[in-house]
């Protein structure tokens, strides 16, 4: 299944290339107004600190609309700015709660954490272990969050609750899914964070969850089978079929493959 999620994330990446760079671009847009200009202009720190919070809130919420285009893309939709401009208001709620939690990670990255481990008693360093291990925790619960928004909306309260299964059912994936979505973000680096960029980061949380959903769609179908052998090859089928047989030499010539 991890083999067939990475084709498809990657195809699906590819096939919508200038899409994901449109949509980083208004990401780096924003981080240009709301944080590089300010420092540029010399701005007092306090004022800076505002900035970035605001920065942070209004990325939040363009994460979770783009996160709605990246769930189509992974469901072999087409996508049009125009439905990303009509996603963003629904997108707004649980943007705000998504960004609000960013700050408190901001804090806790570049306050909290350095404030503990710099203590030299014992306490300060299990402290910041425990800080540390909880922040980690959040990243592999919260990585779904959008995208189940995405797929099924509901109320915060369910759309947390299914990324909290989704984690303690596939401890495992959710790991593989987060060092996915950080090389992403770090290759990245090479093309300024136009592509694959945060779009792309959200494009695998998209099709981590529409794969792993057809696990559960298996189980309610099957009563009696069994979790830790679920036939991935059977309910894929379809999606493979939809890729196609694709290779990378085929991608970037295709009149050889």
């Amino acid at each position: 299944m991890i083999g067939f999620f990475i084709k498809k994330s990657f195809f699906d990446g590819w096939d919508n290339l200038y899409l994901l760079a449109a949509l980083n671009g208004i990401f780096l847009l924003v981080l240009l107004l709301f944080f590089a200009v300010p420092v540029a202009l010399g701005a007092p720190m306090w004022l800076i600190i505002i900035a970035v919070a605001c920065a942070i809130a209004v990325l939040s919420i363009w994460d979770v609309a783009v996160s709605n285009a990246m769930y189509a893309i992974a469901d072999g939709k087409s996508v049009h700015f125009a439905d990303i401009k009509a996603a963003i208001p629904r997108s707004a709620k649980l943007g705000l709660v998504m960004g609000g939690i960013n700050i408190i990670y901001g804090v806790a990255l570049t306050v909290a954490l350095p404030f503990y481990l710099s203590q030299k008693a014992m306490w300060g360093v299990f402290a910041g272990g425990v800080l540390f291990w909880t922040m980690i925790l959040a990243m592999l619960i919260l990585q779904y969050v959008p995208a189940i928004f995405a797929r099924d909306g509901g109320t915060l309260r369910q759309i947390f609750r299914t990324s909290l299964y989704l984690f303690v059912d596939n401890p495992g994936f959710s790991i593989f899914l987060l060092l996915w979505r950080i090389v992403t973000l770090a290759i990245s680096a090479l093309t300024m964070l136009l592509a694959p960029g945060p779009a792309g980061s959200a494009l695998a949380s998209a099709v981590a969850v529409r794969l792993r959903m057809k696990k559960y769609r298996y189980i309610k179908d099957n009563p009696g089978a069994d979790r830790r052998r679920i036939p991935w090859n059977e309910l894929l089928l379809e999606e493979k079929e939809l890729v196609g047989k694709r290779t990378l030499k085929g991608m970037i010539f295709p009149w050889k493959d």
